[in-house]
């Protein structure tokens, strides 16, 4: 439960907005988040754009990658695609894997006024994946089981779909099961087994 703005110690406040102040860029991207979310202090999109992007400029990934989101729907300030797109892109190479994600998909469906682009789209998508991130994991399975915009391999999709499921993605569930129906038992113990050997050896 987030804190109301009464709740809040004046003190512990008035320090973080202080050494906020002076450059610390963390305390900037806590009083940007807080400011966005209503946590501890009155909802302030405004606030929070200012000191996301004092944050973002200091490198604090996490902070470029809320940054892009406010460009991106224009809360706290104006709509605006370009800059959405190159605070995404500075935490995705800053190594956010939610930003990864993010620029893999615009690259993907073309959101944000993003011009489609495969090896983009796959780049991203793979490095976010790297590092866990169920929603990459989901996607590349499903580019790979469907075989339209790169090639099909029931093998790779099979390794994707059960990942992002051991990372809670529920939507893995379903194609992972479509995916099985499609290949049969023989198939898909063939490649369980091979994904098993694989974890166990550490590749």
């Amino acid at each position: 439960m987030n804190e109301t703005a009464s709740s809040l110690d004046p003190a512990l406040l008035a320090a973080l907005e202080q050494a906020a102040t002076k450059g610390n860029a963390q305390a900037q991207y806590r009083l940007g988040v807080m400011h966005a979310n209503g946590d501890g202090v009155p909802l302030n999109y405004v606030k929070a754009a200012h000191w996301l992007t004092t944050a973002a400029e200091q490198n604090v990934v996490e902070a470029q990658r809320l940054l892009a989101w406010l460009y991106a729907n224009g809360y706290g300030v104006e709509q605006d695609y370009t800059q959405a797109r190159h605070w995404f892109t500075r935490a995705a190479e800053g190594g956010d894997a939610r930003a990864q994600y993010s620029l893999g998909f615009m690259y993907q469906s073309g959101y944000y006024e993003t011009t489609p682009d495969t090896r983009e789209m796959l780049k991203w998508y793979q490095r976010a994946a790297d590092q866990g991130n169920a929603n990459a994991q989901q996607a590349l399975g499903k580019l790979l089981a469907e075989g339209k915009r790169v090639a099909q391999n029931d093998e790779a999709a099979f390794q994707w779909f059960t990942l992002a499921i051991m990372n809670g993605n529920e939507a893995a569930k379903k194609e992972l099961a479509m995916l099985s129906a499609r290949l049969g038992q023989e198939k898909l113990e063939q490649f369980r087994n091979a994904m098993l050997q694989r974890m166990m050896s550490g590749g």
